[in-house]
């Protein structure tokens, strides 16, 4: 397997330099490599010591799959949030759909990005709501409410 500093670690990314597909908004080999290993570090620093290897593994087949088309955008976010969770999802997400290479498939991110998004803040909405309420936590005489 390529080293996690590689562009190859992860196909969907590394693609754009070896593709005959352009990405939707070119970019120059140096800017691609810097961005990618950027991403890369982030996410690897993002997950727990022994996990690491096992989560950037994840993640390599779910681009893989996702590049090849045995997943759609809406799976492959899933995967992303599987090994990254939620938060790292809402970082580093835009950022990864703006190195996709291939522009149909940035698209189809963008989109199921979107949702996946709404989603998020509709349920922090509730969250407060239900923290503004009082639900769920702890009222008078040390009961839960």
């Amino acid at each position: 397997p390529p080293s996690i500093d590689s562009a190859e670690a992860f196909p969907t990314l590394g693609a754009a330099m070896r593709s005959g597909v352009p990405p939707a908004r070119r970019l120059d080999r140096d800017e691609l490599v810097r961005r990618n290993r950027s991403l890369q570090a982030a996410l690897s620093g993002s997950l727990a010591g022994e996990g690491r290897e096992r989560g950037m593994g994840l993640f390599k087949v779910a681009s893989l799959a996702f590049q090849r088309g045995a997943s759609d955008a809406t799976a492959y976010i899933a995967a992303f949030v599987h090994v990254f969770g939620n938060e790292a999802a809402l970082v580093h997400l835009p950022e990864l759909i703006a190195l996709c290479p291939d522009a149909p498939k940035q698209a189809d991110l963008g989109r199921a990005f979107d949702v996946f998004r709404a989603e998020r803040l509709a349920e922090r909405g509730a969250a407060v709501e239900r923290s503004a309420a009082g639900v769920g936590t702890f009222g008078r005489g040390g009961t839960s409410n």
